[in-house]
């Protein structure tokens, strides 16, 4: 069995119908570190999910809950329930020893313009991220969203990120054509990168399709990785998809 270097992990979401210590079970046999989406059945509020994770003796990134929260809503009480919420899985994620804790910031079905105000919100809410990540001691790390106009967060310079790390999904930036921007932001603190394909601009729905399927840079998105010393999840959809990216991985001799 060869696993994949100790800096590439796996998401957990490939096998999201099954209890969280069997998907950590499946995935152990091609590496040793998950990323968990913090949700579903397996939730990190569950105590058995949490068991289940230290039990696996694998490492972790955790990737919170993003439904329904507002992170940048001009209604403070709404906003602040995503902090609390947020709060509450970065400290389940702490007691599993997680490396980073992912967020999503705002994500808008029709394309619109900047809002100064929603900013503003978002703005607030990553100051109260960074409370959060030096009261539990885990990195938390804002991911940029794809498609220009459904996001405050597409491109470099959209939002100040302040204490917070930067989480690279090579996917979504790709849909927005701004991966190679995104690579060589030197303002940017690349902590943790999202990795998948999909045809750039045309696959605006998002598709996660298997690694060497589309258009994004899998070589450069990986060495700048190394360089940064950044944690890279494979972020798929099906058992059958990573396995073809594995696949495409190994044969092309990028890990």
């Amino acid at each position: 069995m060869v696993l994949l270097p100790d800096h590439i992990g796996i998401a957990t979401d490939v096998y999201d119908e099954l209890p969280l210590a069997e998907a950590l079970e499946r995935l152990a046999a091609h590496t040793t570190l998950a990323e968990i989406y913090s949700g579903d059945r397996h939730d990190l509020l569950v105590a058995g999910n949490r068991r289940a994770a230290v039990a696996s003796g694998m490492r972790f990134t955790v990737h919170g809950p993003f439904e329904d929260l507002v992170p940048g809503s001009l209604h403070e009480r709404e906003r602040r329930h995503a902090v609390d919420v947020h709060r509450r899985h970065v400290e389940a994620a702490a007691e599993i020893g997680a490396r980073c804790y992912a967020v999503h910031p705002d994500v808008r079905e029709r394309v619109g313009s900047r809002d100064p105000r929603v900013i503003a919100a978002l703005g607030r809410t990553i100051e109260d991220l960074a409370a959060l990540q030096q009261e539990y001691g885990v990195r938390i790390v804002l991911e940029n969203m794809p498609g220009a106009g459904h996001s405050h967060f597409v491109a470099p310079g959209d939002l100040d990120l302040g204490e917070l790390g930067f989480l690279l999904d090579a996917g979504h930036a790709a849909i927005s054509g701004v991966l190679h921007d995104f690579l060589f932001a030197a303002d940017l603190d690349l902590a943790h990168v999202h990795l998948h394909d999909n045809r750039g601009p045309a696959d605006a729905h998002d598709p996660h399709l298997p690694i060497g399927r589309g258009v994004v840079a899998v070589s450069d998105v990986l060495d700048v990785a190394r360089v940064r010393h950044a944690t890279v999840i494979l972020e798929l959809l099906s058992e059958a998809d990573v396995q073809e990216s594995l696949d495409y991985l190994r044969r092309r001799r990028l890990v």
